[in-house]
Parts: C-alpha cells; sequence; structure tokens
C-alpha cells in the first residue's frame, strides 16, 4: 500500500481536500489521513476518541463498588482502601500536565499508543495483585494513561471538524464521557457479582483492545520540519507538583496510622509544602510552564475554579461514599449498588445541554447558585440517612445532586476560561482540568480519613455507654444469651458470645453515624462554595482582548 505523503502534492490528491471542509487548524498529517480516507475519516476518529476515553473512565469509577470486596479480601481500614481512587486520580492529575508536551514532542499517534498501552498493562496487573501496593500502582498506571488521552480529544475534535459541525461531535463525545461515570459502578458491580473484584480491572480492557488498532491507523502523527528539535519538558515543575501532591495525600492517608505529630508526618507535609511552593517559583519564571500561575491572578478564572476544584471533590467523593454504604450498611450487593448510580447520570446527560445552553444566555453567577443549592441540599438530605432509608429515595437524592453538578461543570468551566486572555487560553484550560482533579483525589481522600476518624469517635463513644447501668444492653445481652443456651452451649461460652450481637450493632450504628458526618461535612464544605461565587465579577462572555504589541500587559 502506497504511503500517504504529509504534504499534499498538486493534483487528484489536493482534488480531493478541496471537496473536504477542513479546519484551517488542521497539519499536514490530518490532512493526508483525510485525503486517504474521506470526509468519513473525522467521525472513523472520533468513534476512536470515544472507545479511549470511555475505557480509561469508566475505569475511573468501577472500582468504587468493588472497594468493600477488596477491603475485605486485603484486610484494609478506609484510610488504604480510598487510594484505589486517589491513585487514579492524583496520577492522572499530573499526566494532564504533561499532555501538551507529549503531543508537540510525539505526535497524538504515539502518545495514544502508548497511553492506551499503559491503561492495558495496569489493568492486566490490578487482575492480578496479590499486594496492596501493586494494586495501588496499577491504579496510578491507569490515571497516567487517562491523563494523557482525555486533553487530546478536544483538540483532535478541534483539528478535524469544521465550525458547524463541532457541537455536534463535541455532543457526541460529551454524552459518552458523562454516561462513563454513570455506567461505571453498575459494570463494576455486575463484575464483582459474577466473578470477583478482579474482573473489574479488566472489564473495560475490551474498549481498549478496539481502540488501538484504530488508533494505530487514524490517529495523525507529528508535524514538525525535518531536524526541527522537540520541545523540552518542564520535568523540574512536574516533580515539584507530584511531590506537593502525593505528599500531601500521603500525609493525611497516614495521620491515622503514624500519628498526626509523628516525625514522618511533619515531614511528608512540609516536603509537600516547600514543593508546592517551589513548583509556584519555578512555574513563573519557566518559559514553557507545565502550568501557569498567571491565569490565578485573574479573579473571574480564581473564584470560577474554586466551584471546579469542589465540584471535583463532589463528583469523586459522592461516587465514593454512596457504594461504600449501601453495601456495608444496608447490605445492598455490589450491582445493585452500581445500578443505583444510573439514573442519576441520565440526570446529568439530561441536564448539561441546558445548562450549556443557559450559560451562554444568562449570568453563570445565577446557575452557579443554583448548582450549589442542589448539590449542597442533597448532601443535607443525605446527612440524615439510616440503615433505613429507601432504595428509591437515595436514588432521588442522587438525582438532584447531579442536577447540581450539571448546573456547576458547564457554567464554572466556561467561566474560568472566559476570564482568561488569548495569550493564558491554554494554560485556562489545562488549569480547570488540573483543578477538577486536584479536587477529586483530595475530596476522596479527606472523606475516607473522615470515615474512619468519625467511626472510631462514634464506636468509642457508644462502647462506653454500655455498662451494668444501662438496662437496655442487660436486656438485650440475656435475650442473646438465652437464645445461646437454648441451642446448646454452655453457659459460660454463652454468656461471652451473647455480647457479639451487641457489638455488631453498635459497629453498625457507629458506622451510620460516621457515615451521616461526612455528609454533613460535604454540604458544609459546598455551601461555603457560595461565598466563590459571592466575590465573583460579573462574568465576561467573550475573553479579554489580547493588548496591542508594546502595551503593558500587566496582570489585574
Amino acid at each position: 500500500m502506497t504511503a500517504v505523503p504529509l504534504s499534499d502534492p498538486p493534483g487528484a490528491p489536493q482534488a480531493r481536500l478541496d471537496d473536504i471542509d477542513i479546519p484551517e487548524a488542521a497539519g499536514p498529517s490530518v490532512r493526508a489521513r483525510f485525503a486517504r480516507y474521506g470526509s468519513i475519516y473525522r467521525w472513523m476518529l472520533l468513534a476512536t476518541l470515544l472507545c479511549g476515553s470511555l475505557s480509561t473512565m469508566l475505569a475511573a469509577t468501577t472500582i468504587n463498588v468493588a472497594l468493600p470486596a477488596i477491603i475485605g479480601a486485603f484486610g484494609l481500614g478506609q484510610d488504604q482502601a480510598q487510594w484505589m481512587s486517589t491513585a487514579f486520580l492524583a496520577s492522572s492529575t499530573i499526566a494532564m500536565l504533561a499532555n501538551a508536551w507529549a503531543m508537540s514532542a510525539f505526535g497524538p499517534r504515539a502518545t495514544y499508543l502508548v497511553g492506551m498501552g499503559t491503561f492495558i498493562a495496569g489493568s492486566l496487573l490490578g487482575a492480578i495483585s496479590t499486594t496492596l501496593g501493586l494494586l495501588i500502582l496499577s491504579r496510578a498506571m491507569q490515571g497516567v494513561a487517562a491523563g494523557l488521552l482525555q486533553p487530546m480529544s478536544m483538540f483532535l475534535i478541534f483539528q478535524t471538524f469544521p465550525d458547524n459541525q463541532r457541537g455536534t461531535a463535541m455532543g457526541i463525545f460529551s454524552i459518552g464521557v458523562v454516561l462513563a461515570p454513570a455506567f461505571g459502578p453498575a459494570l463494576g458491580g455486575i463484575s464483582v457479582d459474577l466473578i470477583s473484584w478482579r474482573l473489574v480491572f479488566i472489564a473495560t480492557v475490551p474498549l481498549a483492545l478496539i481502540a488501538l488498532p484504530m488508533a494505530a491507523a487514524l490517529m495523525p502523527d507529528r508535524d514538525s520540519e525535518r531536524g526541527t528539535a522537540r520541545p523540552p519538558l518542564d520535568w523540574v515543575g512536574l516533580g515539584l507538583v507530584a511531590i506537593a501532591v502525593v505528599g500531601l495525600l500521603s500525609a493525611f492517608a497516614g495521620g491515622n496510622r503514624d500519628g498526626w505529630d509523628s516525625d514522618i508526618t511533619l515531614i511528608k507535609i512540609t516536603a509537600a509544602l516547600v514543593a508546592g511552593a517551589g513548583f509556584i517559583w519555578w512555574e513563573l519564571r519557566h518559559p514553557f510552564p507545565a502550568l501557569n500561575p498567571a491565569i490565578f491572578r485573574h479573579r473571574q478564572f480564581a473564584t470560577a475554579g474554586v466551584v471546579i476544584a469542589f465540584t471535583g471533590m463532589a463528583i469523586y467523593g459522592s461516587t465514593y461514599l454512596i457504594p461504600l454504604f449501601v453495601q456495608m450498611i444496608q447490605s445492598y450487593s455490589p450491582t445493585a449498588a452500581g445500578i443505583m448510580m444510573i439514573p442519576a447520570g441520565l440526570a446529568m446527560v439530561a441536564c448539561f445541554p441546558l445548562a450549556g445552553r443557559l450559560t451562554d444566555k444568562l449570568d453563570t453567577r445565577l446557575l452557579l447558585v443554583f448548582g450549589v443549592a442542589c448539590f449542597a441540599g442533597s448532601a443535607w438530605l443525605m446527612s440524615g440517612i439510616t440503615a433505613l432509608t429507601p432504595y428509591w429515595l437515595l436514588v432521588g437524592w442522587l438525582i438532584l445532586s447531579r442536577i447540581g453538578i450539571s448546573f456547576c461543570m458547564p457554567p464554572a468551566n466556561t467561566t474560568a476560561v472566559r476570564g482568561a486572555p488569548p495569550h493564558l487560553l491554554a494554560s485556562a484550560t489545562g488549569g480547570a482540568s488540573f483543578l477538577m482533579q486536584v479536587g477529586g483525589a483530595f475530596g476522596v481522600n479527606l472523606l475516607a480519613i473522615l470515615l474512619q476518624r468519625r467511626l472510631i469517635f462514634h464506636g468509642q463513644h457508644l462502647s462506653v455507654q454500655m455498662t451494668e447501668s444501662n438496662a437496655e444492653m442487660l436486656y438485650q445481652h440475656r435475650l442473646a444469651f438465652q437464645e445461646l443456651t437454648v441451642r446448646g452451649y454452655p453457659q459460660l461460652p454463652a454468656f461471652r458470645n451473647a455480647f457479639e450481637p451487641l457489638s455488631a450493632r453498635i459497629a453498625q450504628e457507629a458506622s451510620v453515624l460516621a457515615f451521616r458526618d461526612c455528609f454533613l461535612v460535604v454540604a458544609i464544605g459546598f455551601a461555603a462554595v457560595l461565598v466563590a461565587i459571592a466575590i465573583m465579577p460579573k462574568p465576561r462572555l467573550t475573553p479579554p482582548q489580547q493588548p496591542p504589541a508594546g502595551a503593558s500587559q500587566k496582570q489585574p
């Protein structure tokens, strides 16, 4: 088969391209693919992007319903189990910052193939892991792949679809992306019930295997002139932000076990804070920063960024807590826990387009207030949850929360990007994605720690009341003792074993109270976002204009 040249020669190939509406931003490699496949190429590429994104984004949430099974298999605490979610989010956050460099240095095709290969290898490693360390490594590999692949999709859609088709393309892609968190828990639950939690790691691999050969044939290569040097990667910036993010997450996760005032915890926190300060100092001086801190000098971006970060906490934190509660407290199967998330996901699919359209017509602060009120109200309702709360009532509360998120995400992202001047546009889009992922990582991390600490607190508080002066405790113990003696137990073993039902009830009640505390904190924390909205300037409908050459570019 004759290869298609990157530069289109005059004649037939050029005539074919003239009949195709190719965006001006398309590079030679994209044009070569159009010359080879025709106008259908853009839709074939979109299908490839959707397969890859679905496989990685499904993996982000399928693990949540498998956590109780993994906790039981490895004897983990909440502070350890949360790394299944946190490792994915933290690694994808850091990899996201390297995406632009990877595409410039190696091209979309090589970046995509390496990312998808890393995802498949991480998935297989998770399925055969026998230690917690290997499980965390496998999740980190999956997260790196997600961070490399997800930002690429919008870039290629803008390179292949003309203006009058980009909305349709983004709509198709966005629906798939929004449905992934909705159906991910259901897929994970079915996998656990059918075989074991190990199937969760490879449940999305078939989609990745479909995307791999499609990407090899359809993805454009790197566009560059012969001899052009590859752009440098900001290794120092990536290293500093990795130390800052992972250091803080590790310090928080290990605080309960190592002690919050222990040397190892203080060293981790100090190293993370120093690395964070060093990252800001370095990025302000680097000519090609991985994340330009200058975007936070614009009040519209900074205040919208707070909403974005808390929205990430809300999405991933609630997706972490709900499946745990219904399985550990209400004894639902993993499949039932996963299916519970589907109606809420469908509500997001319905509300996202509406929120996006209203963003172009209304003051986005009004939409953000409505979204925050809906989610905070849902979390407040869940703060009164009990072991007997009906299944469909929980589903209704989840739907309300997803309506709130739908009216936070598009307006907040649009407001943030519009608040950045053109020369910081790329940094603004990358910064918004960074804040969403970091918010999600710390949301899961902190909620898991809070859950364990409140579980210990309530367990101790309830146990103290179990004394000889507690008539109800004595009555329940006597009933259990009599039942055991009727079964033939000797009196002394029966007396001792009669305390076990009481201990189980105390543990369950402490768990319910701990979950309620977590939901209450989420409600209060998300309601506090209203402060950021209150100080947000009236959002611009368009990005500020680039100052003319030679004019002062002083940041407001």
